[in-house]
């Protein structure tokens, strides 16, 4: 026997302009949420890197700055971490609206808006980047 009623999570058609925008609004609430916590972990992270390392980077080799990035990567990774996990936490406050779910957006779980914040902060990892690029380039040309 078919139930008449609505088994899967979806809002009915008439509804559903209204899910699209609600959605359109946590996605934009969720890139706030993640530019806001990356920002500060991100900008005392870089003044770390360079309090720590210097930018003298022609005194050191390729190696050690290669070494240098890798060890920030991994201090952004688990930065990024921490940071999903507490935006994961705040609340939206659209949710339940019309059958949407904040926990279901694939962008909440994903991370990627608050790595990619965090690394636009490290500017002392990009120019360390850019003077191995350049100093390869040299060498091979």
């Amino acid at each position: 026997m078919v139930s008449a009623k609505n088994t899967d999570s979806t809002p009915p058609p008439s509804n559903e302009i209204l899910f699209r925008i609600i959605k359109i609004i946590d996605i934009a609430y969720i890139a706030i949420l993640y530019f806001v916590f990356a920002y500060f972990p991100g900008y005392y992270l870089n003044s770390f890197f360079e309090y720590a390392y210097g930018t003298n980077y022609a005194t050191k080799s390729n190696n050690e700055l290669i070494g240098e990035v890798l060890v920030q990567v991994i201090c952004i990774s688990i930065i990024s971490y921490i940071g999903r996990n507490v935006v994961q936490m705040v609340p939206f406050p659209l949710d339940g609206i019309n059958g949407f779910v904040h926990s279901r957006v694939k962008e909440l779980a994903s991370g990627a808006f608050f790595t990619v914040f965090i690394i636009m902060f490290q500017y002392s990892m990009q120019d360390k980047l850019v003077y191995i690029k350049n100093s390869t380039k040299k060498t091979t040309i």
